[in-house]
């Protein structure tokens, strides 16, 4: 991983086109900081106009296609050149698309419950841009963390989602791998991944929070970008 510590904040660097940083877990960790000072930061030490994040409730609001009170978004989708916005996950995947051509960003929360309701098709199906062609997974909750029950299994046939294909058994046990099944749903739009591999938040705990690991711990992981 390579990491670059700015201010006694530590951030993987992703990407530089576009530009992906998630911030860690050290001596300070940035997603204790105020909107105003992430803003401050963000603008002195990467250039960016502005910095944006959102009240993430597990739904399908996207900022830039729908209307949602009390800025309650779990992704975006923007043109601007240097405005930067912010995904928190702590287990969920922070996933990041672009146009290569058109500049066209979107960030997006996905959880289990945005999953299954559709957040992925929804934002490429009603992108009123060109299509998406690049896709970054980040780190969240590996297979091998993340047991499921049959209500789990259940709420996705009910949304008329086969996911079997996603699960694996161990030890009289279900697993879910999320990751594939994002990876299933952007191959269907034609979309490319850029990473073979996405950490672990559960396992990499020097790193990353993680919801079930920290017994709810409300910290987060930020997945920053911008062109």
């Amino acid at each position: 991983m390579h990491i670059i510590e700015v201010k006694e904040f530590n951030f993987l660097e992703i990407s530089k086109s576009p530009n992906i940083i998630i911030s860690l877990k050290g001596k300070k960790n940035f997603s204790e900081e105020s909107a105003e000072a992430k803003a401050k930061f963000m603008d002195k030490y990467f250039g960016v106009k502005s910095f944006q994040e959102f009240n993430q409730v597990h739904g399908t609001n996207i900022f830039g296609i729908d209307n949602a009170s009390n800025n309650e978004f779990d992704g975006y989708l923007t043109k601007e050149s240097k405005i930067a916005f912010a995904i928190k996950t702590a287990d969920c995947i922070p996933l990041i698309l672009w146009d290569d051509k058109t500049k066209n960003l979107c960030g997006l929360h996905c959880g289990w419950k945005g999953l299954k309701n559709g957040i992925i098709p929804k934002t490429i199906e009603r992108n009123p841009h060109q299509h998406f062609t690049h896709a970054y997974i980040g780190p969240h909750i590996c297979t091998d963390h993340f047991e499921v029950q049959s209500d789990f299994i259940d709420a996705f046939a009910l949304a008329e989602q086969d996911i079997s294909h996603f699960l694996e058994e161990s030890n009289s046990k279900i697993y879910m791998n999320l990751r594939q099944l994002v990876i299933h749903q952007l191959h269907q739009y034609g979309v490319e991944i850029n990473n073979n591999f996405s950490p672990c938040s559960y396992a990499e705990k020097d790193h990353f929070f993680s919801w079930r690991r920290d017994n709810a711990n409300p910290h987060r992981n930020l997945t920053i970008a911008w062109f």
